[in-house]
Protein backbone atom coordinates (compact mmCIF):
# COMPACT_ATOMS: atom_id res chain seq x y z
CA UNK A 1 0.00 0.00 0.00
CA UNK A 2 1.71 3.25 -1.09
CA UNK A 3 1.97 6.16 1.31
CA UNK A 4 3.10 9.73 0.88
CA UNK A 5 6.76 10.33 1.55
CA UNK A 6 7.76 12.96 4.09
CA UNK A 7 9.49 14.84 1.27
CA UNK A 8 6.27 15.09 -0.74
CA UNK A 9 4.28 16.17 2.31
CA UNK A 10 6.82 18.92 2.99
CA UNK A 11 6.82 19.93 -0.67
CA UNK A 12 3.02 20.21 -0.67
CA UNK A 13 3.17 22.47 2.37
CA UNK A 14 5.99 24.63 1.04
CA UNK A 15 4.69 25.04 -2.52
CA UNK A 16 1.13 25.89 -1.57
CA UNK A 17 2.33 28.33 1.08
CA UNK A 18 4.58 29.97 -1.49
CA UNK A 19 1.74 30.14 -4.02
CA UNK A 20 -0.96 31.53 -1.73
CA UNK A 21 0.85 33.06 1.23
CA UNK A 22 -1.37 34.26 4.06
CA UNK A 23 -4.48 33.33 2.08
CA UNK A 24 -3.80 29.62 2.70
CA UNK A 25 -6.06 28.80 5.64
CA UNK A 26 -5.90 25.00 5.44
CA UNK A 27 -4.26 22.38 3.23
CA UNK A 28 -5.93 19.03 3.83
CA UNK A 29 -5.01 15.60 2.48
CA UNK A 30 -8.15 13.54 1.90
CA UNK A 31 -9.32 10.49 -0.05
CA UNK A 32 -7.50 7.18 -0.26
CA UNK A 33 -4.10 8.50 0.86
CA UNK A 34 -5.68 9.95 4.01
CA UNK A 35 -7.67 6.76 4.70
CA UNK A 36 -4.68 4.51 4.11
CA UNK A 37 -6.20 2.48 1.26
CA UNK A 38 -4.41 4.08 -1.71
CA UNK A 39 -3.19 2.00 -4.64
CA UNK A 40 -0.48 2.72 -7.18
CA UNK A 41 -3.13 4.37 -9.39
CA UNK A 42 -4.59 6.61 -6.67
CA UNK A 43 -4.41 10.38 -6.98
CA UNK A 44 -3.15 12.44 -4.07
CA UNK A 45 -6.26 14.49 -3.23
CA UNK A 46 -5.77 17.81 -1.44
CA UNK A 47 -8.32 20.44 -0.44
CA UNK A 48 -6.92 23.97 -0.64
CA UNK A 49 -8.92 26.23 1.69
CA UNK A 50 -8.28 29.94 1.10
CA UNK A 51 -9.20 33.06 3.02
CA UNK A 52 -11.38 35.43 1.02
CA UNK A 53 -13.25 34.80 -2.19
CA UNK A 54 -11.85 32.34 -4.74
CA UNK A 55 -12.01 32.35 -8.52
CA UNK A 56 -10.73 30.45 -11.54
CA UNK A 57 -7.27 32.00 -11.24
CA UNK A 58 -6.82 30.33 -7.83
CA UNK A 59 -7.65 26.93 -9.32
CA UNK A 60 -5.23 27.57 -12.19
CA UNK A 61 -2.50 28.51 -9.73
CA UNK A 62 -3.11 25.35 -7.71
CA UNK A 63 -2.79 23.27 -10.87
CA UNK A 64 0.50 24.98 -11.70
CA UNK A 65 1.79 23.96 -8.28
CA UNK A 66 0.84 20.31 -8.70
CA UNK A 67 2.19 20.20 -12.26
CA UNK A 68 5.64 21.03 -10.93
CA UNK A 69 5.27 18.47 -8.13
CA UNK A 70 4.27 15.79 -10.63
CA UNK A 71 7.42 16.46 -12.63
CA UNK A 72 9.59 16.17 -9.52
CA UNK A 73 7.92 13.39 -7.54
CA UNK A 74 6.00 11.39 -10.14
CA UNK A 75 2.77 11.63 -8.12
CA UNK A 76 -0.51 12.86 -9.58
CA UNK A 77 -1.75 15.45 -7.08
CA UNK A 78 -5.38 16.50 -7.57
CA UNK A 79 -6.17 19.86 -5.91
CA UNK A 80 -9.62 21.21 -5.11
CA UNK A 81 -9.77 24.90 -4.22
CA UNK A 82 -12.48 26.39 -2.02
CA UNK A 83 -12.99 29.37 0.22
CA UNK A 84 -12.89 29.18 4.00
CA UNK A 85 -16.45 30.51 4.15
CA UNK A 86 -17.77 27.83 1.79
CA UNK A 87 -15.93 25.02 3.56
CA UNK A 88 -17.37 26.17 6.89
CA UNK A 89 -20.97 26.78 5.76
CA UNK A 90 -21.83 24.56 2.76
CA UNK A 91 -23.01 21.22 4.12
CA UNK A 92 -22.20 18.83 1.28
CA UNK A 93 -20.94 15.21 1.32
CA UNK A 94 -17.44 16.01 0.04
CA UNK A 95 -16.73 18.48 2.83
CA UNK A 96 -18.15 16.13 5.45
CA UNK A 97 -15.89 13.35 4.19
CA UNK A 98 -12.86 15.65 4.25
CA UNK A 99 -13.63 16.59 7.85
CA UNK A 100 -14.11 12.95 8.84
CA UNK A 101 -11.03 11.45 7.20
CA UNK A 102 -8.76 14.36 6.27
CA UNK A 103 -5.20 14.89 7.48
CA UNK A 104 -4.04 18.48 8.02
CA UNK A 105 -0.91 19.43 6.12
CA UNK A 106 -1.30 23.15 6.89
CA UNK A 107 -1.16 24.09 9.69
CA UNK A 108 1.34 21.45 10.68
CA UNK A 109 1.32 19.75 14.08
CA UNK A 110 -1.80 21.62 15.16
CA UNK A 111 -3.94 19.33 17.35
CA UNK A 112 -6.50 22.05 18.09
CA UNK A 113 -7.00 22.71 14.37
CA UNK A 114 -7.34 18.96 13.74
CA UNK A 115 -9.95 18.71 16.48
CA UNK A 116 -11.86 21.67 15.05
CA UNK A 117 -11.77 20.03 11.62
CA UNK A 118 -13.42 16.88 12.98
CA UNK A 119 -16.02 18.49 15.22
CA UNK A 120 -17.34 21.25 13.01
CA UNK A 121 -21.10 21.90 13.12
CA UNK A 122 -22.59 23.24 9.91
CA UNK A 123 -25.17 26.02 10.23
CA UNK A 124 -28.72 25.43 8.96
CA UNK A 125 -28.89 26.01 5.21
CA UNK A 126 -32.42 25.23 4.08
CA UNK A 127 -33.76 25.85 0.59
CA UNK A 128 -37.15 27.48 -0.08
CA UNK A 129 -38.59 23.98 -0.62
CA UNK A 130 -37.51 22.86 2.85
CA UNK A 131 -34.50 20.74 1.86
CA UNK A 132 -30.81 21.25 2.56
CA UNK A 133 -29.35 23.58 -0.04
CA UNK A 134 -26.77 20.98 -1.10
CA UNK A 135 -29.64 18.54 -1.68
CA UNK A 136 -31.33 21.06 -3.99
CA UNK A 137 -28.03 21.60 -5.78
CA UNK A 138 -27.64 17.86 -6.35
CA UNK A 139 -31.19 17.67 -7.73
CA UNK A 140 -30.35 20.55 -10.08
CA UNK A 141 -27.30 18.65 -11.30
CA UNK A 142 -29.50 15.61 -11.87
CA UNK A 143 -31.84 17.70 -14.02
CA UNK A 144 -28.93 19.29 -15.89
CA UNK A 145 -27.58 15.83 -16.73
CA UNK A 146 -31.03 14.78 -17.92
CA UNK A 147 -31.29 17.85 -20.15
CA UNK A 148 -27.85 17.16 -21.59
CA UNK A 149 -28.75 13.50 -22.17
CA UNK A 150 -31.82 14.59 -24.15
CA UNK A 151 -29.65 16.87 -26.30
CA UNK A 152 -27.17 14.05 -26.90
CA UNK A 153 -30.03 11.74 -27.87
CA UNK A 154 -31.38 14.27 -30.37
CA UNK A 155 -27.86 14.63 -31.80
CA UNK A 156 -27.64 10.85 -32.28
CA UNK A 157 -24.93 10.30 -29.64
CA UNK A 158 -26.62 7.41 -27.86
CA UNK A 159 -23.61 6.42 -25.76
CA UNK A 160 -23.43 9.90 -24.22
CA UNK A 161 -27.20 9.92 -23.73
CA UNK A 162 -26.95 6.72 -21.70
CA UNK A 163 -24.01 8.04 -19.70
CA UNK A 164 -25.89 11.26 -18.95
CA UNK A 165 -28.98 9.32 -17.91
CA UNK A 166 -26.92 7.38 -15.39
CA UNK A 167 -25.35 10.52 -13.93
CA UNK A 168 -28.79 12.10 -13.60
CA UNK A 169 -29.80 9.10 -11.49
CA UNK A 170 -26.55 9.21 -9.53
CA UNK A 171 -26.99 12.86 -8.57
CA UNK A 172 -30.60 12.24 -7.58
CA UNK A 173 -29.45 9.38 -5.36
CA UNK A 174 -26.73 11.59 -3.86
CA UNK A 175 -29.37 14.25 -3.20
CA UNK A 176 -31.46 11.76 -1.25
CA UNK A 177 -28.47 10.54 0.73
CA UNK A 178 -27.27 14.05 1.49
CA UNK A 179 -30.70 14.87 2.89
CA UNK A 180 -30.38 11.82 5.15
CA UNK A 181 -26.93 12.96 6.33
CA UNK A 182 -25.04 10.26 4.44
CA UNK A 183 -21.90 10.86 2.39
CA UNK A 184 -20.90 7.77 0.37
CA UNK A 185 -17.44 7.90 -1.17
CA UNK A 186 -17.98 5.87 -4.36
CA UNK A 187 -20.58 4.83 -6.94
CA UNK A 188 -20.82 1.46 -5.20
CA UNK A 189 -21.20 3.24 -1.87
CA UNK A 190 -24.12 5.27 -3.23
CA UNK A 191 -25.92 2.10 -4.27
CA UNK A 192 -25.27 0.38 -0.95
CA UNK A 193 -26.33 3.38 1.12
CA UNK A 194 -29.41 4.03 -1.02
CA UNK A 195 -30.61 0.48 -0.42
CA UNK A 196 -29.89 0.67 3.31
CA UNK A 197 -31.37 4.14 3.90
CA UNK A 198 -34.27 4.39 1.48
CA UNK A 199 -35.21 0.83 0.46
CA UNK A 200 -34.72 -1.26 3.60
CA UNK A 201 -35.64 1.56 5.98
CA UNK A 202 -37.60 3.98 3.83
CA UNK A 203 -40.12 4.65 1.08
CA UNK A 204 -38.15 3.78 -2.07
CA UNK A 205 -39.17 0.67 -4.01
CA UNK A 206 -36.34 -1.83 -4.55
CA UNK A 207 -36.94 -1.48 -8.29
CA UNK A 208 -35.19 1.89 -8.26
CA UNK A 209 -32.13 0.56 -6.49
CA UNK A 210 -31.90 -2.20 -9.09
CA UNK A 211 -32.32 0.40 -11.83
CA UNK A 212 -29.35 2.43 -10.59
CA UNK A 213 -27.16 -0.67 -10.52
CA UNK A 214 -28.18 -1.66 -14.06
CA UNK A 215 -27.61 1.88 -15.29
CA UNK A 216 -24.05 1.90 -13.99
CA UNK A 217 -23.25 -1.23 -15.99
CA UNK A 218 -24.48 0.32 -19.23
CA UNK A 219 -22.79 3.62 -18.34
CA UNK A 220 -19.41 1.89 -18.10
CA UNK A 221 -19.91 0.35 -21.54
CA UNK A 222 -21.13 3.67 -22.93
CA UNK A 223 -18.15 5.58 -21.54
CA UNK A 224 -15.37 3.17 -22.45
CA UNK A 225 -16.41 1.57 -25.73
CA UNK A 226 -14.37 3.22 -28.49
CA UNK A 227 -17.12 2.86 -31.07
CA UNK A 228 -20.88 3.55 -30.72
CA UNK A 229 -22.42 0.50 -29.08
CA UNK A 230 -26.01 1.40 -28.14
CA UNK A 231 -29.15 1.79 -30.22
CA UNK A 232 -31.59 4.69 -30.19
CA UNK A 233 -34.17 2.41 -28.57
CA UNK A 234 -31.84 1.54 -25.70
CA UNK A 235 -30.86 5.16 -25.14
CA UNK A 236 -34.49 6.28 -25.16
CA UNK A 237 -35.33 3.55 -22.65
CA UNK A 238 -32.67 4.84 -20.26
CA UNK A 239 -33.84 8.43 -20.69
CA UNK A 240 -37.35 7.45 -19.60
CA UNK A 241 -36.01 5.39 -16.71
CA UNK A 242 -33.80 8.26 -15.55
CA UNK A 243 -36.69 10.72 -15.69
CA UNK A 244 -38.79 8.36 -13.58
CA UNK A 245 -35.92 7.83 -11.12
CA UNK A 246 -35.25 11.55 -10.66
CA UNK A 247 -38.96 12.38 -10.35
CA UNK A 248 -39.47 9.63 -7.77
CA UNK A 249 -36.53 10.74 -5.63
CA UNK A 250 -37.61 14.38 -5.80
CA UNK A 251 -41.16 13.46 -4.79
CA UNK A 252 -39.88 11.51 -1.77
CA UNK A 253 -37.70 14.43 -0.69
CA UNK A 254 -40.48 16.97 -1.11
CA UNK A 255 -42.87 14.77 0.84
CA UNK A 256 -40.42 14.37 3.72
CA UNK A 257 -39.67 18.11 3.85
CA UNK A 258 -43.31 19.22 3.90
Amino acid sequence: MPSLTADLRDALRDRFRAAFGERLHRLILYGSHARGDATEESDVDVLVVLNGETDRSDTEQAHEVVHDLREEYGEHVSPLVTSRERFDTYNQPLYRNVREEGKLLVPRDAPEASLALRHHAYPPDISPRGMKQATEDALNRAQNNLDAAHRDFEAGDYNRAISGSYYAMLYAARAALNEAGEAPKSHEGVQHQLRETYVENGPLDAYYHSLLSQAEGDRLDADYELSPSFTAEKAEQWLHRAEDFVDTIEAILLDSSS
